[in-house]
């Protein structure tokens, strides 16, 4: 049986979307951030562990880039943290002139965010290129082990199971405990959030 590596078991919960601005077009400014990084963290921290928690971005035709900054930031340096325990964000609804703004601040930041997209994951912000190679092949397989990472890159096991720890750590893919590997140790499944 597949478990979560953290202290929760179970399916994850996909979470109904927060909605952010509540129906405001225009979002703009660091104390508007700021409110709208408090509300989704205290809505993503009523969520049961481990969950998924979509940041709907659907009703919002423009957000500043202070604004972006405080809000995103806020919410990934949390997750970088730990601070949300098993609980996971993805964007969604982003129309061309939010995803640009949240593209530019969290590659400034060094950060990185998946957003559900029509035609598929898309990554947001800044992800250096070996890791973004391992997220493409977890989102290819949906489900991979290490030593398959390590096959599917031509890499060596460490290297594999270092760009997967760094993933899950970004708050970018789920990882589940997979029993024991031939070797006595744990051995973990890493899967994609959309």
């Amino acid at each position: 049986m597949i478990q979560p590596s953290g202290a929760h078991s179970g399916p994850v919960a996909q979470c109904p979307a927060h909605v952010l601005g509540n129906g405001a077009a225009i979002l703009s400014g660091r104390p508007r951030g700021a409110q709208l990084r408090e509300e989704a963290a205290r809505r993503l921290r009523q969520e049961p562990e481990p969950c998924l928690l979509p940041l709907d971005f659907s009703g919002v035709e423009f957000m500043d880039v202070s604004c972006a900054d405080e809000l995103l930031e806020g919410l990934l340096s949390e997750v970088l943290r730990g601070g949300f325990g098993e609980r996971r964000l993805v964007a969604q609804g982003m129309n061309a002139s939010v995803r640009d703004t949240a593209d530019a601040v969290l590659r400034l930041r060094e950060r990185a965010l998946l957003a559900r997209e029509a035609a598929g994951a898309a990554v947001l912000g800044h992800l250096r290129a070996p890791l973004r190679q391992a997220l493409n092949a977890v989102l290819e397989h949906r489900r991979i082990t290490s030593p398959r990472l390590a096959e599917a890159l031509g890499r060596n096991l460490n290297i594999a199971c270092n760009r997967l720890n760094a993933l899950q750590r970004q708050g970018l893919v789920w990882r589940w405990r997979d029993g024991a590997s031939s070797g006595g140790g744990r051995q973990y499944c890493y899967e994609s959030l959309v």
